[in-house]
């Protein structure tokens, strides 16, 4: 969801900012590695190891150079762009005080898969209603723009409406560099309706180019609805770039029915890989041959992340942070956000949620 009662891991409506943290989530060989024991259904669970305490949003670069970039919060209160290798070294905030975007929220980037490029979500200098509005989970009253990764050079490349309706959530390239895509909201959250809780949203899929100055440019913009009026939360393309998997409330009541779906691209056919429990935040491995998601199956409080194959067999838990028989237990509730594999597809790092409330 546009990531849910807090600044970052969608686990529901998004109404009060939340701390989250950055895990690096060691996959062992693709799957798991080693706890000190199994989980509580058997399986080995993964290993986590601190990446940064506080952030928000994480891509990893496929490009060669290893940099994993992030969005964390300033001393100002306002989120910013930084970059930094696998172990947390040589932490580079790339947007600071960066002119001339804003000195507001700057965060939910992606890297082009040449490495050259991020794609970034940046705050209306001048809109109604707070900077609130335009955390990056919410959305409201935010462009997204183009920087280079030194970020000297950027460019605008969607401008949504300023009003209350509309908002841009989670941009992502497709891995041919070809295709941007973006959660896109059209109606604003009521509360007061159920499937609206956290507002009307659909999935938009652009051509990406450079001109022949080199300037970025998007074209032929297409909508991603497959039933009028729901929520639908996209995580980007598929590694063959034939697919969008999301999250949807489709044919359900309520907007916490959430399961994870794929679309394909060629004709619109959508595949659902669960019936119960809810479901956000998946992402692919490399290869393609697993998806890892965050679901409350099998929890009693907070989410956890899952993996299955991607035809949505063999669903398997690999964190444990909700169960306190588990040494992996955060000794409170927490709820697991989006991730990013690294190349090799060994590793993720993913954002990790602690409180509801601070």
């Amino acid at each position: 969801m546009p990531y849910t009662i807090s600044e970052i891991f969608h686990p529901s409506i998004r109404f009060y900012s939340m701390r989250q943290v950055f895990y690096t989530v060691m996959a062992g060989i693709l799957l798991f590695s080693g706890c000190s024991k199994p989980g509580i259904d058997g399986i080995a669970g993964t290993q986590a190891t601190m990446f940064r305490e506080h952030g928000l949003d994480v891509d990893w670069d496929h490009s060669g150079s290893d940099r994993i970039a992030f969005s964390a919060k300033g001393s100002d209160g306002y989120y910013d762009v930084h970059t930094a290798n696998p172990d947390g070294s040589q932490d580079s905030c790339i947007t600071c005080n960066l002119q001339p975007l804003t000195q507001k929220h700057i965060a939910a980037m992606a890297w082009h898969p040449s490495g050259e490029w991020l794609v970034v979500a940046v705050e209306k200098l001048s809109h109604p209603g707070s900077s609130f509005d335009a955390l990056p989970g919410l959305g409201s009253y935010t462009d997204l723009w183009l920087i280079n990764r030194t970020a000297t050079k950027y460019y605008k490349i969607l401008e949504p409406p300023v009003d209350a309706d509309h908002g841009v959530i989670i941009p992502k390239f497709s891995h041919d560099g070809k295709k941007l895509t973006w959660t896109d909201r059209k109606k604003a959250a009521n509360i007061l309706v159920p499937r609206q809780t956290a507002g009307y949203w659909t999935i938009k899929v652009a051509d990406f180019a450079l001109d022949g100055a080199g300037t970025p440019f998007i074209s032929n913009i297409k909508t991603i609805e497959p039933e009028a009026d729901i929520f639908i939360e996209g995580y980007g393309f598929s590694p063959d770039d034939k697919k969008i998997i999301f999250c949807s409330n489709i044919g359900e009541v309520s907007f916490f029915d959430e399961n994870i779906y794929t679309i394909n691209l060629s004709d619109n056919k959508l595949q659902r890989f669960m019936d119960t429990d809810y479901n956000e935040h998946a992402f692919y491995t490399p290869d393609g041959k697993y998806i890892v998601w965050m679901t409350n199956k099998q929890a009693s409080r907070g989410t956890d992340w899952w993996m299955m194959n991607s035809d949505g067999s063999n669903q398997h838990r690999i964190t444990y942070f909700n169960e306190s028989s588990n040494p992996q237990y955060a000794g409170h509730e927490v709820t697991c956000g989006l991730g990013s594999f690294s190349t090799d597809g060994k590793t993720f790092v993913g954002g990790r949620q602690v409180s509801l409330i601070t």
